[in-house]
C-alpha cells in the first residue's frame, strides 16, 4: 500500500509539472499567433466606432455617463483603458489590438485556473486546449473592443467566487467584490451574471441562511452604492437600448445562429449545409453530454449559461460579439467534464465533437471564402490605398463605412501643421482634404475633383439616405466611368429573410468612379 500511494503522489506531482509547462508554452503561443495574424483580419465596424470615441478626452466620456446619457451600449471602464492606451501609443495602428489580445490570453489563463479548482490539473489542461484552438476566440479575442476584457472579467469573477466558496476569508471576499465592480462597470449585462452567482450561493448555503444573509445583503448594497455614478446611464440604456421585434421564427433562428458561432465562429456560414449541420450536431452532442455527465457545480454553470443566452435572445441583444461575455460559463463546464468524467466513451465523444467543430472553423479561417460575416475579410485596407491615390491626384472620395474610414485615417497624412501631433480620432470626424462621408459632402456643396469616387459598404448605424442622395446626384450630373463590386455575400438572401432590418447587400463593397468635369 505505501508503494501504491507513493506512486500516486509521484504521478500527481508529474502531472502538475506538465500542467505548468503546458501553460508556459500554450499561452505565449496563443498570444504570438494572434499578434502575427492581425493583418489577416480587417478592423471591423465596432473597433472603428470605439477607437474613434476613445481618442476623445476622457473627461467627455466620464461626463456623458455622469449625466445619464452613456454611449456604446456599455459602461465606460474599457473605453477609458483604451483611451489611455491610445495616448500612450499615439494611436499606432500596429499596437491597437495588443491590450485586447493581452486581456484574452489572461482570461484563458484565469479560466484554466478556475477549472483546476473544480476538476484538478487535467481539467486545467483541457480548458487550455479548448480555448487555444477555439475558432471564435481566434476572431473576437483580438478585437480592440470590450469583448476580451469582459471575457477576462467574467473569468476573474468566476475564479474568485470559487475561491471564496472554498475559503470564505476577507481577502477572497474583497477580490470577488472588486472583480464584480469591474465587470458591471464594463458591461450592463454583468448584473445578470452576478444575479446567477447570488442565486447559486444561496442555493449552496440554503441550510445555513441565518449565518450569511446579512453579509450577503450588505455586499449587494455595497455594489449598488458603488454603481451610483453610472446608474442613470444604465436606466437610460434599459429604456432606449436595442429591443427584440418578437417574431418567434427570427428570434429562434438568431439564437441558433449565435450558439453556432460561439463554437464554430463566423468563418463558416451555417448555410454551407454539410459543414453547418455537422458542426451544429457536434455542438449539440458536446453540450448534452456535458450537461448529463458533470456534477452539479459545473452543471449549474452550464444551466446559467443557457438561461443568460435565452434572456439575451428574447431581449434582442444577442449577437456573435456579445456571447463572448458569457462564454466562460460554457467553456469551464466542458473542460471540467473532459477532466473528470469517469466514462472513457463520454470523454472521447465530447473530444470528437470539439475536434470536428474546431476543424470546420479553422477550415473556414484558412480558406477565407466561407464566412457568414465577410466583414472580417473585407479588403478595406487596399480600397483605402486606392482612394488615397485618387485624393493625391486631386480627386474627391465619398465613403460611408466605418472600417473604410479607419484605414483612410492612416492612409492620408494629417492636415495639421507640425511634425508631431496627437492622435485625435478617425475620419470622417478628424479633417482630411478630399475625403467626406455623404452628409459632409452634401453640406459642403457637393465638391467634385478630377475623379470622384463613391465607396459604399454596409451602413451599420449610419443613415443610408445621404448615401442614396449622393449617388443619385452623381448619376445625374456626372459620367460614370467604372463600377466595381467586391466581396460577394452568398448568405445575403438568408440575412434579408431573417433580419431584413439590417439591409444586407449581396455585394459588401461597391466602388463607383465618376468624371464630373
Amino acid at each position: 500500500m505505501p508503494k501504491i500511494e507513493g506512486s500516486e503522489v509521484s504521478a500527481s506531482v508529474h502531472e502538475k509539472r506538465f500542467d505548468e509547462r503546458l501553460s508556459l508554452f500554450l499561452l505565449p503561443a496563443l498570444a504570438a499567433s494572434l499578434i502575427a495574424t492581425n493583418r489577416w483580419f480587417t478592423v471591423i465596424d465596432d473597433e472603428a466606432f470605439i477607437i474613434d470615441r476613445a481618442a476623445k478626452p476622457a473627461r467627455q466620456t466620464i461626463q456623458l455617463f455622469l449625466s445619464g446619457v452613456g454611449e456604446h451600449q456599455h459602461p465606460p471602464l474599457y473605453d477609458l483603458i483604451l483611451h489611455g492606451w491610445l495616448r500612450l501609443t499615439n494611436g499606432n495602428i500596429h499596437l491597437l489590438r495588443l491590450p485586447a489580445i493581452a486581456f484574452f490570453v489572461l482570461g484563458v489563463w484565469v479560466l484554466a485556473m478556475a477549472a483546476k479548482l473544480l476538476g484538478g490539473s487535467r481539467s486545467h489542461t483541457c480548458v487550455l486546449w479548448i480555448t487555444v484552438l477555439w475558432p471564435y476566440g481566434f476572431h473576437f479575442g483580438r478585437v480592440a473592443v470590450w469583448y476580451s476584457f469582459c471575457f477576462l472579467l467574467v473569468s476573474l469573477v468566476t475564479f474568485f467566487y470559487l475561491n471564496f466558496l472554498s475559503k470564505s476569508t476577507r481577502a477572497n471576499w474583497l477580490w470577488l467584490v472588486l472583480s464584480c465592480l469591474c465587470l458591471v462597470y464594463s458591461n450592463y449585462f454583468g448584473w445578470a451574471l452576478l444575479g446567477c452567482l447570488a442565486f447559486d450561493y444561496a442555493l449552496r448555503n440554503i441550510s445555513r441562511v441565518a449565518t450569511w444573509w446579512l453579509p450577503f445583503l450588505a455586499t449587494g448594497a455595497l455594489l449598488l452604492i458603488a454603481y451610483v455614478p453610472v446608474f442613470a446611464a444604465f436606466v437610460s440604456e434599459l429604456h432606449h437600448g436595442p429591443h427584440a421585434d418578437f417574431h418567434p421564427l427570427s428570434l429562434a433562428a438568431n439564437g441558433v445562429y449565435n450558439l453556432y458561432c460561439l463554437f464554430v465562429s463566423e468563418s463558416v456560414a451555417p448555410w454551407y449545409w454539410f459543414a453547418g449541420i455537422s458542426a451544429g450536431l457536434a455542438t449539440g452532442v458536446c453540450l448534452i453530454l456535458t450537461l448529463l455527465g458533470t456534477s452539479w457545480p459545473e452543471k449549474r454553470l452550464l444551466l446559467y449559461f443557457f438561461a443568460l443566452f435565452f434572456i439575451m435572445t428574447v431581449l434582442g441583444i444577442i449577437q456573435p460579439k456579445r456571447v463572448m461575455l458569457i462564454s466562460p460559463w460554457v467553456i469551464l463546464p466542458v473542460g471540467v467534464a473532459l477532466g473528470t468524467l469517469p466514462k472513457r466513451f463520454l470523454r472521447q465523444t465530447i473530444v470528437a465533437s470539439l475536434v470536428l467543430v474546431a476543424v470546420i472553423g479553422w477550415l473556414g479561417i484558412l480558406s477565407r471564402n466561407l464566412y457568414a460575416a465577410p466583414r472580417w475579410i473585407e479588403p478595406w485596407n487596399k480600397v483605402s490605398q486606392h482612394a488615397a491615390d485618387i485624393i493625391h491626384d486631386g480627386g474627391v472620395v465619398i465613403g460611408n463605412n466605418p472600417s473604410f474610414f479607419f484605414y483612410m485615417t492612416y492612409s492620408l497624412p494629417d492636415d495639421s501643421s507640425g511634425t508631431s501631433h496627437r492622435f485625435d480620432g478617425l475620419l470622417p470626424a478628424s479633417h482630411r482634404t478630399g475625403i467626406y462621408d455623404p452628409t459632409q459632402w452634401l453640406d459642403a456643396g457637393r465638391p467634385v475633383g478630377n475623379t470622384t469616387l463613391l465607396i459604399k459598404g454596409l451602413h451599420f448605424d449610419i443613415p443610408s439616405e445621404p448615401t442614396e442622395a449622393a449617388e443619385g446626384w452623381l448619376d445625374q450630373h456626372c459620367s460614370l466611368q467604372s463600377s466595381q463590386r467586391l466581396v460577394h455575400d452568398p448568405g445575403a438572401k438568408w440575412k434579408q429573410h431573417f433580419a431584413p432590418q439590417i439591409g444586407q447587400p449581396e455585394w459588401r463593397i461597391q466602388i463607383r468612379s465618376y468624371s464630373c468635369r
